[in-house]
């Protein structure tokens, strides 16, 4: 991993130089906050696009899964956590497939994307790990009007709970004593803020080294380029067009995310 980290007044340099470059010394001055919060907006689309390898912004077609790069661009980001069974805040009762053999869990907070997901069942006294299938409602409902209504052995469902983007019912086999829930994801990253807010928070982080604190990108230095670059043109965007032309210029932009 490149370990050449760039100090906030770098950040602010850079961006600096290349949005007066961009906008022909003719835009106005951004102050610390609005910049931070181009910064955060330009981090979080080259992270989405750079998951999916069809993404119309990931210019070079390779997804999480597809190249060394991009294990390192999410590398900062990945991380994993076990829920067992027997933790009652977590674990209760499934609220949409109601099968005794169903239950609730609840998600870990932040997470952006899900990578891969285990769960661990006790069947017929032997504990065996399932591959968990996300569906949707749409392929729920179409499986359970099939003669079997159960995943494949080696398989549960994951559906999302309705009410609650953090909860999911987990759906497994009639002779399945579900023990642990393990999921490996890629966590929402913290806000890129280089200076004093004035008072001011971004996804209620502020300024600093503390509780609800951050400072400068926690990403690997290989990407600072890219969100400067898509940070830049939003803020362009913002000051150059509105309605359907602004709509219209910031997918472009996102089509030059790398």
């Amino acid at each position: 991993m490149a370990n050449n980290r760039w100090t906030d007044n770098e950040w602010e340099e850079r961006f600096d130089v290349l949005y007066n470059n961009i906008t022909s010394n003719q835009a106005p001055g951004l102050n610390t906050h609005e910049k931070c919060v181009f910064l955060t907006k330009g981090q979080d689309e080259i992270l989405k696009n750079h998951f999916t390898a069809n993404s119309k912004g990931n210019d070079i077609a390779q997804g999480y899964d597809d190249s060394p790069k991009r294990q390192i661009d999410f590398s900062m980001l990945t991380t994993s956590e076990e829920v067992p069974s027997d933790n009652t805040a977590r674990f209760n009762t499934a609220r949409f497939d109601t099968r005794p053999e169903s239950k609730s869990v609840t998600l870990p907070t932040g997470i952006m994307m899900i990578i891969n997901e285990l769960v661990q069942v006790t069947r017929n006294g032997s504990t065996v790990n399932l591959v968990v299938k996300p569906l949707r409602f749409d392929e729920y409902d179409r499986y359970m009007s099939k003669p079997f209504t159960r995943p494949l052995v080696r398989q549960a469902w994951r559906l999302i709970d309705s009410d609650s983007a953090n909860k999911a019912d987990i759906i497994v086999g009639p002779k399945d004593v579900i023990t642990k829930y393990i999921v490996r994801y890629i966590r929402k990253p913290k806000p890129i803020i280089i200076g004093d807010l004035d008072g001011l928070t971004i996804d209620g982080y502020t300024y600093g080294t503390g509780v609800n604190q951050t400072q400068g990108c926690e990403l690997d230095p290989m990407l600072y380029e890219e969100i400067l670059q898509r940070a830049v043109e939003l803020a362009k965007v913002a000051w150059t067009a509105t309605g359907q032309d602004n709509a219209q210029m910031i997918l472009q932009a996102g089509q030059r995310s790398e």
